[in-house]
Formats: structure tokens, sequence, C-alpha cells
């Protein structure tokens, strides 16, 4: 478990509990539209599941919720969202693919920024990674910002790759190298 310094913000680890959060933040449509490579359509329970599996897959799967105060021990946690590290290649190439979906009451504070930063941070020093690297759908202004501020690059774009909304977008591929991240 992470305590962030910042928005009071706690990462930890997955619980078969957070599937029905997992699936209605994923069941959103307005999050949907920049959070899959598919196409957004709701999902229904058997796709828990397959939410279980990817996130024993990932080489760090966090759920992202709110700290409660220590005053209140009737504070319940709330669920801000989930964020990721995936392999992307064979290990020994020290490569992870990067990937963060917040519910949409959490957007514009700060957040999406505050969580990147830390595991950006974590896969480097902690996880002994060259290399993360992620995709960002063309009108999602909001993660392209906090990408280029964390400090990833842009390195190619996949043109038209994905039909969203009655039309084609584009899919910015971004990158980030160990000494980009450590000088």
């Amino acid at each position: 478990m992470f305590d962030l310094p910042k928005n009071g913000i706690r990462l930890r680890a997955f619980r078969q509990s957070d599937l029905d959060d997992i699936l209605a933040l994923h069941n959103d449509a307005e999050v949907a539209l920049y959070a899959t490579s598919g196409f957004a359509v709701p999902q229904g329970e058997t796709r828990k599941e397959s939410y279980k599996n990817n996130a024993e897959k990932a080489e760090l799967f966090c759920v992202a919720e709110t700290k409660p105060f220590e005053s209140s021990a009737s504070d319940k946690p709330e669920f801000i969202g989930i964020a990721a590290l995936w392999p992307d290649q064979e290990r020994g190439q020290r490569h992870s693919r990067y990937s963060i979906t917040l519910n949409k009451k959490f957007w514009g504070r700060g957040y999406g920024s505050e969580i990147t930063k830390f595991m950006v941070d974590y896969a480097f020093r902690n996880l002994n990674m060259h290399r993360i690297s992620l995709g960002v759908i063309q009108g999602n202004d909001r993660a392209l910002s906090i990408y280029k501020n964390c400090g990833f690059v842009l390195e190619g774009t996949q043109r038209k790759s994905n039909w969203i909304d009655g039309g084609w977008r584009d899919v910015y591929l971004m990158g980030m190298l160990i000494e980009d991240w450590v000088d």
C-alpha cells in the first residue's frame, strides 16, 4: 500500500471486491471512449473474470482510492480508478506499458499526474524497468498533457487506428527511458 503525499490518494493491491467498481468504471460511456482500444460497449458480469485475470498478469496493478482521514474511523475510501504496468515484451527487455483509468468525478484534480509520477518512479527504481510506453487516443487532451508533463515523449502516431464516436482517431505512441526520468 502506498500513500501519495499531495491529494490524499492511496494506491493498494487489487482485491476481488474491486471488480464491481472496475466494471462500473469501464461501463461509463465517457470513460470508456478513451480507456479501451476496442469499441466502447457495455460490459456484463462475465467480464469480471477477465478483469481479475488481467490484474494478476500485470507487473504492478494498483487500485487508487481516497485515503481515509485518521480522525474518522467511519470514512470509507472512495474508488478513484486503476493504474497498471503491463509487461510489453520478454521480462528481460525491462519494458512495461503503462495505463491509467480514473472515474470522471476525479478528472482535473491532479490525481492522474500524481499517480502517473508515482507509477513511473516505482517502475524505474523498484522494478528495474528500462523503458515505459503507452498509447493515447486523439482527443484525450488531458491525458496527453499529463504524460508530456511527466516526461513522456511522442514517438509515433498510428493514423486513424481507432473508430470512436463516428470517426477515425489517431493513437499517439509515447515512451520514456530510465535516463529521461532519473536525469
